[in-house]
């Protein structure tokens, strides 16, 4: 059966369109550059300092493209003309290479999470047609906020490229996708593997794969929703440069490069992204239980001192029913409390907000709409001036101590069958509700649209 005839009969099956994903010929560093020296985190993470590292790493490293406004510059539209002039650059000297054949790249990234323990998780890269949002073809489960995407349909307008990829989830159930992938792996030779590292030592290796083995992975996955992991303001980017593009009378721009991982996959984890609430009256012990009171209930006796709060912070996790209960500290008593959503009370004042019952169930929703919205008045919109993350709880409590933050507020990670449960749902979380680790590195390689 061709590819169209799969991915038709795969969406008759479900009732709705579904994935469409197809090999490319990708752009990518050539054999003797060290990528340790030229790939980068993604943009939307990397302070000032780290971007100015990077630049000065290496004249061809990811960032010179990627990030053509340093984090806290002004929007300058002629730097990202400059990106795409050092994107052309770089193919017409040899520095990238575009593959002969079409393919995938698969990607294994062996890595120790925040939690400890070393893992290592596989995928691999490939295009995706995009789908509007309403096709229910590409489902996500976030909201965003409308700055980032400002900035990434400059890159693409300048660039007419992929720079990097978002990451996607894909339903895996009976193993069928994966064990393709593996033997198609275990395939390759070792000269094919590339490595890099990203700044907390991780292992990052890459090798293109191209023939009948990459379009039997990528047939595999065209009757399957797919579901964004991370990348929602990127997915969300290129459906309005394709709309422009296609305005034009210009197709080029009706694919993405995207990371797919299975849900099912054991090196796939979620962690928590805590909260520091910032620009609210400050906080009492005494005044921040009675705003509590309607929904939580403090849970053992509060405790003072950071040390002793990162100790009771980090062991959330243990905590019976740990998806109904988070921490709070407040930096000026330096004082933490455990709490938990009173029951039925919490879940019922959300469903009858409009919230599904999986999404309702969420810790994060219950910090959000409860806590944050109705007892604190920090709307949706408010999160961007108020609320900044950290992604582990010494690092939060770090910046807590700096005195510029009136609350911190520390979850439990939601869980990958959650995440799934609510885009499935057609719901969201509050933005910022999963941490998805590691981070897919850029610069592993590239992808100029319409080629």
């Amino acid at each position: 059966m061709n590819p169209g005839a799969v991915l038709v009969a795969a969406s008759a099956a479900y009732g709705r369109p579904m994935a469409d994903i197809s090999t490319f010929r990708g752009i990518r560093y050539r054999d003797d550059i060290a990528l340790d020296d030229v790939v980068a985190p993604p943009y939307d993470v990397l302070s000032a300092a780290q971007a100015a590292d990077l630049r000065a790493r290496s004249p061809h490293n990811a960032v010179h493209v990627d990030l053509p406004v340093p984090p806290g510059a002004a929007a300058d539209e002629e730097a990202y003309l400059r990106a795409a002039a050092t994107f052309r650059e770089w193919r017409d000297e040899g520095v990238l290479v575009r593959d002969d054949l079409p393919g995938i790249v698969v990607v294994d990234q062996t890595y120790t999470g925040p939690d400890g323990l070393e893992r290592t998780r596989r995928g691999f890269i490939a295009r995706l047609r995009l789908a509007d949002l309403e096709e229910r073809v590409v489902l996500p489960h976030e909201r965003t906020h409308a700055g980032p995407k400002v900035d990434r349909l400059r890159l693409y307008r300048a660039t007419h490229a992929d720079v990097s990829q978002i990451f996607l989830l894909f339903p895996d159930d009976d193993g069928a996708v994966s064990a393709k992938l593996d033997a198609a792996a275990a395939g390759l030779p070792a000269a094919a593997w590339r490595e890099a590292h990203d700044g907390d030592g991780n292992r990052h290796q890459a090798a293109a794969l191209a023939g009948r083995a990459a379009e039997a992975i990528a047939e595999a996955l065209r009757g399957r929703p797919v579901y964004i992991a991370d990348g929602h303001h990127r997915y969300e980017t290129a459906l309005a440069y394709r709309d422009e593009r296609r305005a034009a009378g210009d197709d080029s721009a009706d694919t993405l490069m995207v990371y797919l991982c299975s849900l099912s996959d054991p090196g796939l984890t979620v962690f928590p992204t805590h909260r520091l609430v910032r620009g609210i009256p400050p906080l009492s012990l005494a005044a921040l239980v009675e705003h509590l009171r309607p929904f939580f209930e403090v849970v053992g006796e509060p405790v003072t001192g950071i040390q002793a709060c990162e100790a009771a912070l980090e062991a959330l996790p243990e905590q019976a029913d740990a998806g109904r209960v988070f921490g709070l500290y407040l930096p000026r008593e330096e004082t933490c409390v455990t709490v938990k959503t009173r029951e039925p009370a919490a879940t019922e004042r959300l469903t009858a907000g409009g919230f599904s019952p999986a999404a309702a169930g969420l810790s994060v929703t219950m910090l959000h709409e409860l806590l944050f919205r109705e007892a604190l008045g920090l709307e949706h919109e408010d999160a961007e001036r108020y609320v900044d993350y950290a992604k582990s709880v010494p690092d939060a409590l770090a910046a807590l101590s700096t005195r510029d933050y009136e609350l911190g507020a520390f979850l439990n990670a939601t869980l990958v069958d959650q995440v799934r449960a609510i885009a499935d749902q057609g719901a969201v979380m509050p933005q910022k509700s999963t941490y998805f680790y590691p981070k897919l590195l850029t610069g592993l390689v590239y992808d100029a649209l319409g080629d």
